[in-house]
């Protein structure tokens, strides 16, 4: 038998070739020796085979293997027969931990059952045992502490780690158990007998990893460990020795080889072969050296960069990337990317790499989550747990496995969204619009739609609830996703991806569903016959698919790898690039100290328990991984930083920055900051920049001449062409609008313009906004939502409904009482929501409350509007009464000068007359559901000339005298509770609230017609008063006199014209009106559309003068001169 060689320790600081003296060596004995072992941690072992393929004959190989320690735990366990047993993954573990924390959630006081608590508890359970800790030790620990605070953490994390075991033990084997096995059972098995042991690229040891290390020694010839370290002093100042982690790993080495009699030998690599450039070597000399010396000459092989921001820092990555293989002849595999914010960076260099045309290899695992297959699977979870909302049966289509064409699933959403299609309405035919003969086939066809979707889930629903174990629930998930051709769908889609070089998108779809089947599998292991609702079982497939990311390996063997210092596979490279050097990141900010502080760790220790690094321990290690990042480079190195975040936000360079800049004073920092530089790169990216540089051209800034040539190029190829003129079109870019041409206008308006005065008032809110809404027809999507119009419309027509029922059964005005008013709108509300327009007030218990206030409402407002009858001079003599063909007044037609005839049709909500010896005299009233009064400035913009039009209208066909135009809201009536009011002071306040607003003609004898019982005083019906001598009081009046109100009649006309040409001119300006703050931009549903915005070119409001009555006049009587000279 040969002789053991015991513990071999290879030491030696960053780039002194430690892995290479190992293969080296591996290369000079492997013909010699039984069997050669390299064991490197999970992340390093698909390196470390290439470079043992790299220096082994090929017949050789046979006698050397990279593994890892998991591995030689499972090989080990196959030969001595206890790998029967289920072996546990992550994805389990968390699974049962979750049930653990739900099931017994009453028993905590410390932890819950968030999604961190469930992180928080395998953390701690993995940490435990990798150091060794039994319940034994907890049990003792917990008994011992006085601290409350650490006993109820340890009592918690006890008993969810007996619960834990119980569950697992003679069932599973779990992960972190596999190092244990390995120990207890490596010498029952001759795998490492009399062989050759290399451990490299660990930064420390675990106490399970210290134990197999110690079996190993015992049974190996030899065991050879790789230490980073300058010398083997382990009695330094953890402050200022960068190596102070690893020495620590080395004490625990020599006291390890001491207590159990081992043989060391300790080998120096003194020599750093690492780096071929002087700069990169006095980096690594004096990064982290308290007497570092400066290095005086120029610097050319550190370059130091200042971006804008993380998007313009990679993109100046890429180029240079591009530039090194370019004119360097880099291979990709000799440039490494290596950064400390990972989030940030990842999606941004797949993003901008793809552009370049940089293969790239993204060191990191992907959350599950985000995966459209485990979308899917989780949305039929979604909507049989929130019983078929529209929400999650759209985003169960939407995912693109149900076969339904986009077109169709727009109709669909259209329509539910319209009716309200929600919950159980899902199970049962659509029967909305079926009596549309022109929409009925579309409606049938959804319906078809909707079973084939709809009924497979209500299928699953049904049977799920006959048997709710996890067992049944997986079967029936899985049955589903079979019938629905789910395979076949992926597979199609890989082929897709594989036909568009997607190689990494393809791969993906492919480990994303066997992951899920694999998950599936876990929770039958796990949970088998269990009772879990729905909800349950979705919580707890989202615990196993959150802890079962998607791991990769290089796709190809050249490519920038990209990766987090903590663990980067980066060895042997030219070429790195440091991104993201900003404050707080390098080195990061450590909050985290897990289950157990600092404080808690301490103790412990104290006791013999020791665990995992601490928050101090831990920014010891990871300023030596800054280091080892820093040292990485062969030749090149290149650190960058941005002074701002993705929102704009400031940051800061980190300390690292300055320590690069005092060490090497004449390197040059760059920037993209105040100008940036552009490199003809590939088609793609130069196309990119020349776009960036015609759009400065516009701004007048001046542009090197190239990009005049690069133009030229561009547009003499026809594929380029194409896309310059669109993005020229979009350079040259506003939002004010063209007027329309003239063969589009007879289109939209036809050579004589219908219209009705709301339009034309809309008109004058805004030009464009008229466009959109009645020249191109724009709607909003329809849903299933009370509208302002919808209340408004069916209080109008009860209101109508209330004078008819009241002239056809002869019932004076005088004599109802309140409750009969009640009862009357009652009962012709009750009527009216039987009709299909109304549907939607019975769709919802919500609505139907509504329903009940607008009772009240209507009834209250009635109360005063009968006042307003009986307590003038007036009677109605119509109500909802029409200008149209068939109505009771003809459509008001206009001729303007060029022949063209203006026909405006509409509705007045009611219409008073009063006849006298002189004559008769006409109000309008408009009811209104929100509060409203006539302003001349407004009339004078024409945002105000509906009822003057009327009025005028009707007093041009009957030869009658106008009274008033008049508003009567129909907003509900709140009084402020204060128990000094009485019922008479509210009844009062509520009266004057109902008091009609508008614009009285200011005459004695009318104001009383409009209020008979006013002699003197404010009128509490209209807006008006009288003096005490019997006058107009002007001041509390708001009217015009007879004659002024004949120029209002008269100057609405010219406006009407006005509006009516401009329309048929094509006219569609973006300029709505602005008046005391207020503009119709706030309510207006087309602001995405036109994006107006004061501060852009042109954007300019059309303001609304605030003027008074006598100045408003004067103006229009003048404008109606000029208008006829």
């Amino acid at each position: 038998m040969k002789a053991k060689m015991g513990l071999r320790i290879i030491y030696g600081k960053s780039g002194s070739g430690k892995s290479e003296y190992c293969f080296s060596e591996i290369s000079k004995i492997i013909e010699k020796e039984k069997k050669i072992y390299i064991i490197t941690p999970e992340q390093f072992s698909f390196t470390a085979e290439r470079k043992l393929m790299d220096i082994l004959k090929e017949q050789a190989t046979i006698n050397a293997e990279v593994i890892t320690l998991s591995r030689m735990a499972y090989r080990v366990m196959s030969e001595i027969g206890g790998n029967n047993q289920t072996h546990l993954s992550k994805c389990g573990k968390s699974m049962l931990i979750y049930s653990i924390l739900n099931t017994y959630k009453k028993e905590f006081k410390f932890l819950g059952k968030t999604d961190e608590n469930i992180d928080l508890s395998m953390r701690t359970i993995t940490e435990f045992k990798k150091h060794n800790v039994t319940m034994e030790d907890l049990k003792e620990e917990t008994a011992k502490t006085e601290d409350e605070y650490l006993k109820n953490k340890l009592k918690d994390m006890l008993f969810i780690y007996e619960k834990f075991e119980e569950k697992i033990q003679d069932n599973y084997i779990e992960e972190t158990d596999l190092l244990t096995i390995l120990a207890e059972n490596l010498d029952k098995v001759d795998l490492v007998k009399d062989s050759i042991i290399y451990i490299d690229e660990f930064a420390g040891f675990t106490t399970q990893e210290y134990d197999v290390i110690k079996q190993m020694i015992n049974l190996a010839k030899q065991v050879n460990i790789t230490i980073c370290v300058d010398d083997l002093d382990t009695n330094t100042n953890p402050d200022t020795d960068i190596y102070y982690s690893n020495k620590i790993t080395v004490r625990k080495l020599q006291d390890l080889a001491e207590e159990n009699n081992f043989d060391i030998e300790e080998i120096e690599l003194k020599n750093v072969y690492r780096f071929k450039t002087k700069e990169l070597k006095h980096l690594s000399e004096n990064l982290y050296n308290i007497k570092s010396t400066k290095y005086a000459e120029n610097v050319e092989n550190i370059q130091l960069f200042l971006a804008q921001n993380e998007y313009s820092e990679v993109e100046e990555v890429a180029k240079k990337i591009n530039k090194l293989v370019r004119e360097e002849n880099k291979k990709y595999k000799q440039i490494s990317i290596i950064t400390q914010n990972m989030d940030n960076y990842s999606s941004l260099v797949r993003v901008i790499f793809d552009q370049y045309n940089i293969p790239v290899f993204i060191d990191e695992k992907r959350d599950l989550n985000q995966n459209v297959i485990v979308q899917y699977l989780l949305s039929i979870l979604d909507v049989l747990n929130r019983n078929f909302t529209s929400e999650t049966v759209f985003s169960y289509i939407k995912l693109g496995f149900s076969g339904i064409e986009d077109e169709e699933i727009f109709k669909l959403e259209n329509y539910c969204t319209k009716w309200g299609i929600k919950l159980n309405k899902w199970k049962t035919d659509f029967k909305y619009e079926l009596d549309n003969e022109n929409k009925k086939n579309d409606v049938i066809r959804l319906n078809e739609i909707r079973k084939q979707i709809i009924e497979p889930l209500v299928n699953l629903q049904k049977e799920i609830r006959e048997e709710k174990t996890a067992k049944n629930i997986t079967r029936l998930l899985y049955e589903f996703i079979q019938n629905q051709n789910i395979e076949e769908k992926i597979n199609q889609k890989m082929n897709e991806l594989q036909a568009i070089g997607k190689i990494d998108l393809m791969n993906e779809y492919k480990e994303s569903y066997q992951i899920i089947l694999d998950v599936l599998d876990e929770i039958v292991l796990i949970f088998g016959e269990d009772k879990v609702t729905i909800d349950q079982y979705q919580k707890i497939l989202k615990t196993g698919l959150k802890n079962s990311g998607l791991g990769k390996i290089p796709g190809t063997a050249d490519q920038v790898i990209l990766g987090d210092v903590d663990r980067s596979r980066s060895h042997k490279v030219d070429v790195v690039f440091i991104i993201g050097l900003n404050d707080g990141v390098f080195p990061r900010v450590n909050k985290d100290e897990g289950f157990l502080n600092d404080e808690d760790r301490e103790f412990l220790k104290q006791d013999g328990i020791e665990l995992a690094k601490g928050t101090i321990e831990q920014l010891y290690e990871d300023k030596f991984n800054i280091y080892k990042a820093f040292t990485t480079a062969e030749k090149q190195l290149y650190l960058s930083y941005s002074s701002s975040d993705k929102d704009g936000k400031s940051l800061r360079p980190s300390i690292l920055i300055n320590q690069i800049k005092k060490l090497y004073p004449k390197l040059q920092e760059k920037s993209d900051i105040i100008q940036k530089n552009y490199e003809i790169i590939n088609k793609t990216i130069t196309y990119q920049e020349l776009i960036e540089n015609i759009a400065k051209l516009k701004k007048n800034e001046d542009i090197p001449k190239i990009w005049y040539e690069i133009y030229k190029y561009y547009k003499s190829q026809e594929k380029w062409n194409t896309i310059l003129e669109q993005d020229l079109e979009g350079i040259n870019y506003t939002n004010i609008p063209q007027e329309i041409e003239k063969q589009n206008i007879d289109k939209l308006y036809g050579n004589n313009l219908r219209t009705s005065i709301s339009k034309l008032e809309t008109y004058r809110r805004c030009p464009f906004s008229y466009y959109l809404q009645y020249g191109l027809k724009l709607k909003e999507k329809e849903e299933l939502k009370i509208q302002t119009f919808n209340t408004g419309s069916l209080m109008h027509e009860t209101i109508d409904q209330f004078f008819e029922y009241v002239r056809s059964e002869g019932l004076e005005l005088a004599d109802i009482t309140e409750e009969q008013i009640l009862e009357i709108v009652s009962n012709i509300i009750d009527e009216n929501l039987n009709l299909s327009k109304n549907f939607i007030f019975t769709a919802t218990a919500k609505y139907k409350v509504l329903v009940k206030r607008l009772k009240k409402i209507v009834s209250k407002a009635l109360k005063y509007i009968i006042q307003t009858i009986i307590y003038s001079d007036f009677s109605i003599e119509g109500t909802e009464v029409e200008f149209a063909e068939k109505g009771k007044y003809k459509p008001i037609i206009l001729e303007l000068e060029d022949g063209k005839k203006i026909e405006i049709t509409g509705k007045i909500d009611r219409i008073d007359t009063s006849k006298k010896e002189d004559g008769k005299y006409l109000r309008i009233i408009d009811y209104k559901s929100s509060a409203k009064n006539i302003d001349l400035n407004e009339v004078y913009a024409g945002l105000q000339i509906q009822l003057l039009t009327y009025t005028d209208a009707i007093c041009k066909q009957e030869d009658i005298i106008p009274a008033g135009i008049f508003y009567f809201s129909l907003l509900e009536q709140m009084v402020k509770a204060d128990k000094r009011i009485d019922e008479d002071e509210i009844e009062e306040i509520i009266r004057k609230n109902f008091k009609m607003k508008g614009l009285i003609v200011a005459d004695v004898k009318i104001i009383k017609m409009n209020d008979n019982s006013l002699q003197s005083g404010s009128s509490k019906i209209v807006p008006a008063a009288i003096t005490a001598s019997g006058g107009v009081n002007e001041k509390w009046t708001n009217g015009v006199k007879q004659e002024e109100f004949k120029i209002l009649q008269d100057y609405i006309y010219k406006t009407i014209r006005d509006i009516s040409k401009e329309i048929l001119k094509g006219r569609i300006d973006l300029k709505p009106y602005y008046k005391k703050g207020k503009t119709p931009c706030e309510y207006c549903n087309y602001k995405a559309i036109c994006g107006f915005n004061p501060r852009l070119k042109d954007n300019n409001y059309n303001y609304i003068d605030q003027k008074s009555k006598d100045d408003i006049l004067i103006k229009m009587k003048k404008n109606l001169q000029d208008n006829v000279l």
